[in-house]
């Protein structure tokens, strides 16, 4: 189905909220249910180190997703349209894993781009 499943709306939310695959899956997680979500729970649900669960904590924290406090996450969605967004999403995950794996790497390969771009010397005409 590619991208076709997204607006333009949702589209500009997963390629600006949605750092990486890893990142979609520990909020897809957390959100799933109201378990008490630990960061040695995450790291094994997730395969992924300990370190690396902590930083996408934090990421989850900064885009207004989740909450940390005492070892525990929570998703706590910044917003109503936050928690619509998500849900969206989710849905759409579920059933356009590739799709949505896509374009979440296609707004890395941007981001990439434009460092890369910012470095490259230019010649003046």
């Amino acid at each position: 189905m590619g991208t076709m499943a997204f607006t333009p709306e949702m589209r500009r939310f997963v390629i600006a909220r949605i750092h990486s695959v890893p990142m979609l899956e520990a909020l897809l997680l957390v959100r799933s249910s109201s378990e008490q979500w630990t960061v040695p729970k995450l790291v094994s649900r997730l395969y992924l180190p300990e370190t690396r669960v902590r930083a996408l904590i934090d990421e989850l924290r900064s885009e207004g997703f989740a909450s940390f406090d005492e070892d525990e996450v929570r998703y706590t969605p910044a917003s109503d349209e936050v928690d619509d967004m998500v849900a969206r999403i989710a849905a759409i995950y579920s059933r356009h894993v590739v799709a949505v794996t896509e374009l979440i790497h296609s707004g890395l390969e941007r981001q990439a781009q434009e460092f890369a771009d910012a470095f490259r010397l230019r010649r003046d005409k």
